[in-house]
């Protein structure tokens, strides 16, 4: 098919940016509108971020339905004791949030405290002493020292909901009524979990949005040297900032910590393909000084089309394999990111020939005054094109110096990457909630304080069910539930115990027939069965659509880092499985709570990013393959985009640093971006080599086309979402960090690594095959 002439290609490409700006006009009021509405649905549940037919998931939602209590705030303050008045005023003071009014419906179901539960347990028809209260109270709503306590606040759907709200409003009204100042009231639970990691998801991207914007734009108009051409790029990427947190709005699904990334994410892959579309034009410009602007153009979309939607398809399909993984969260990232990686290209390529045309038209007249001034030739090559030489010229002899002994520079590459690749069996994942946050923060030190004054704080849940025929007599029930409860009080690591044991005596035994024994038994009868009584007001025992009763067990494990809270638990399940074993009758335990849906989450989330990155490597291997026509040149080629991701996920490993929600992601981003240098260095190298260059001389080549835009690629994305390194949240930080290794090293991987790869024995995998009368050997 024969060329347009340069004034149908000029028309072409006005038209296109026509259309181009039309959608950016379109587009922009949406992204601001709908990425604040987004914004605004912040609301983190790690729990309830596994898929639903998951079994463990599914036990933790029917527990949740039939007992209360997983979503309690925890009230406590130094003065907070046993028979101080304050405590009691507080729990009142709280009263009004149980009521709906005309604006809202309740934000509590309910308000309690440990003065409350010890009034009911030394009151008939328990009656037990204040000293074996403290005692059964130690550890969940009573410190070590019998007096400490805390208020509790259960949560409705509602306030769960508004959860920030509430907090801010519960801790003020408690402040205000007792006289203690606000940063004295200590909270802790899974509603001021949520309220402070949705709070400062969302101040993350509040504070530093803008910020990391700026910086990429300044950086980008040093690189380019274009006002015109940067200002395309960062709109189209600011769009797809916005438009991709309005997809997160349009899915349906509330914004979360692992989708907070989003933005800085798009910003990224936005500039990088824009950056390399700017640098084939600035290629064609240099080429030739008198090269008509239209040319130009023509010539950078020849040369860039191609290498742009390889290197963006293989991204899409590093993030597409996120899909993989079953945390909602995660998978809707990997769907969403795709899709903005996606059109963010399309809208570059409408809008970017027309301001590369734009753009040439007036630095040419400015050029042109410039050499009459200083009267130069018109053939001497612009100051921009003089300093991209330089830059060319400089990468050349610095990769020149590791092309000289390739064989010793892949070995040590390769070295390198088996050493970091030991540490990967030893990489974990972690949801841990205050995990997130620094150590002086308020939740650490909230947590900090419950752990000293009251007990331990990660929950637990056993629940024994008994079916309709087992153990027909609920005192024996009892006395089972009795020997698991008091196992796990003697058990290290557990604190915090409560179930129906800590409202009710111990049973006598079985063959007491005393008077006492009778009364005794007859006094728990009453109580196990009575539905207004104190132990059926708290919740503990419930009964199944199937009729199994179910009987509760709430423990805790303290906070500590150097807990392994899956073998803990996993140890509790081996001790406690014995006990039900032996009474039989098809009893049998379920554990839930805090503690098995985070290890389940993790466990979840370490073997579906493994499986995610294993597709993605093998799409993207077989994409280079294709690329290279050689099947072992596509596996040679991925050497340079396994090193990056390989290199950092291994040392983590090594230093025993878990990957949190805001790295995790970065695996399968790290392999596209990789690739998205290596095909465009390729692509060059290709080039040159079907000129009859030797591997050394068109690598060289290559690297000196490629390299200004692989260094402005790592300039740009790498340093501007350090910005978000400044937060406290620890995943928007760790992502920022996270991305700044990976790009480094993906960098190197690629102006290092490769080149000597291609100068090895190994290139002659990637090289194309030439004809024999214009093959050459490697020099």
């Amino acid at each position: 098919m024969p060329l347009k002439s340069l004034a149908d290609q000029a028309t072409t490409y006005r038209v296109r940016f026509c259309i181009g700006l039309l959608a950016v006009c379109i587009l922009a009021p949406l992204a601001a509108r709908d990425s604040a509405r987004a914004l605004s649905t912040m609301y983190n549940a790690p729990a309830l971020w596994l898929p639903e037919d998951m079994p463990v998931r599914k036990q933790y939602d029917d527990f949740s339905k039939l007992f209360q209590g997983q979503d309690v705030l925890m009230i406590g303050w130094d003065g907070a004791k046993i028979g101080a008045e304050e405590v009691d005023q507080a729990a009142e003071t709280l009263l009004p949030l149980t009521q709906p009014t005309s604006n809202r419906p309740a934000y509590l179901e309910g308000v309690s405290s440990g003065q409350r539960v010890f009034d009911v347990l030394t009151s008939p028809p328990t009656s037990f002493s204040e000293r074996a209260t403290r005692a059964r109270l130690k550890g969940s709503l009573v410190g070590e020292d019998g007096e400490q306590t805390i208020v509790l606040a259960t949560f409705s759907e509602t306030g769960n909901l508004n959860r920030q709200e509430v907090l801010a409003q519960a801790r003020r009204l408690v402040s205000d009524k007792i006289g203690v100042p606000e940063e004295e009231i200590y909270t802790a639970g899974p509603p001021t979990d949520g309220a402070l990691v949705d709070a400062e998801a969302q101040g993350s991207i509040d504070r530093f949005t803008l910020p990391s914007v700026i910086v990429g734009a300044l950086i980008c108009v040093f690189c380019l040297r274009s006002i015109v051409l940067t200002a395309i790029i960062i709109i189209v990427a600011v769009i797809g900032q916005g438009m991709s947190l309005a997809m997160v709005l349009y899915s349906g699904i509330e914004m979360n910590a692992i989708l907070i990334v989003l933005p800085p994410l798009v910003f990224v892959l936005t500039a990088s393909a824009g950056i390399h579309l700017c640098n084939y034009y600035r290629d064609a410009m240099c080429s030739d000084p008198n090269i008509d602007p239209t040319a130009a153009t023509r010539q950078a979309m020849q040369a860039g089309i191609l290498p742009c939607w390889l290197a963006a398809t293989t991204t899409i399909i590093g993030l597409g394999s996120l899909g993989l993984v079953r945390l909602v969260p995660v998978s809707a990232f990997g769907f969403i990111a795709a899709g903005s990686v996606f059109g963010t290209l399309l809208l570059l390529l409408l809008l970017l020939p027309g301001a590369m045309q734009w753009h040439g038209k007036r630095h040419r007249i400015k050029h042109r005054a410039a050499l009459a001034k200083s009267n130069q030739d018109d053939n001497d090559p612009l100051p921009v094109e003089k300093w991209r030489s330089k830059v060319g010229h400089a990468w050349e002899a610095f990769a020149a110096q590791f092309m000289k002994f390739p064989v010793i520079v892949v070995a040590l590459f390769t070295i390198i990457t088996g050493v970091a690749a030991s540490g990967l069996p030893q990489l974990t994942t972690s949801v841990n909630i205050p995990r997130m946050f620094p150590e002086n923060s308020r939740i650490r030190t909230d947590y900090a304080w419950f752990e000293e004054h009251i007990g331990p704080t990660i929950n637990a849940e056993v629940v024994v069910q008994f079916p309709p025929d087992s153990m027909p007599d609920p005192i024996d029930r009892f006395r089972l539930v009795r020997d698991v409860d008091d196992h796990l009080r003697s058990t290290e690591l557990v604190g915090g115990v409560f179930s129906a044991r800590s409202f009710l005596p111990s049973p006598p035994s079985k063959k007491s027939r005393s008077i006492r024994s009778t009364v005794l038994e007859a006094n728990i009868r009453k109580q196990l069965e009575d539905p207004d009584s104190p132990l059926q007001d708290a919740g503990y025992i419930a009964k199944d659509k199937k009729g199994n009763q179910l009987w509760r067990i709430s423990f805790r494990f303290p906070f500590d880092e150097a807990i392994d809270y899956r073998t803990e638990f996993q140890r509790v399940q081996a001790e406690v499985i014995p006990i039900l074993e032996e009474a039989g009758q098809g009893i049998s335990p379920q554990f839930t709570g805090g503690v098995p849906m985070t290890t389940e989450s993790q466990d979840v989330l370490l073997q579906d990013l493994f499986r995610s990155f294993l597709a993605a490597f093998g799409i993207v291997a077989i994409i280079m393959m294709l690329l290279l026509r050689s099947f072992t040149g596509g596996l040679v080629a991925m050497f340079p985009n396994l090193f990056p991701t390989i290199t950092l996920f291994g040392t983590m490993g090594l230093l025993e640093t878990p990957l949190d929600i805001g790295s995790v992601m970065t695996a399968s981003v790290a392999l596209g971006i990789a690739v998205d240098g290596t095909i465009h260095f390729l692509t060059k190298f290709q080039s040159q080599s079907r000129k009859g260059k030797p591997r050394t001389e068109a690598s060289l080549a290559a690297l000196h086309k490629c390299g200004p835009a692989m260094w402005q690629t790592t300039a740009v994305c790498a340093i501007s979402p350090l910005v978000y390194g400044l937060s406290d949240f620890q995943p928007t930080q760790r992502f920022a960090f996270m991305m700044f290794g990976l790009l480094l090293a993906a960098l190197v991987g690629d102006v290092l690594l490769l080149p000597a790869l291609l100068a090895s024995p190994l290139g002659r995998f990637l090289t194309p095959k030439a004809p024999k009368q214009k093959a050459s050997t490697t020099r």
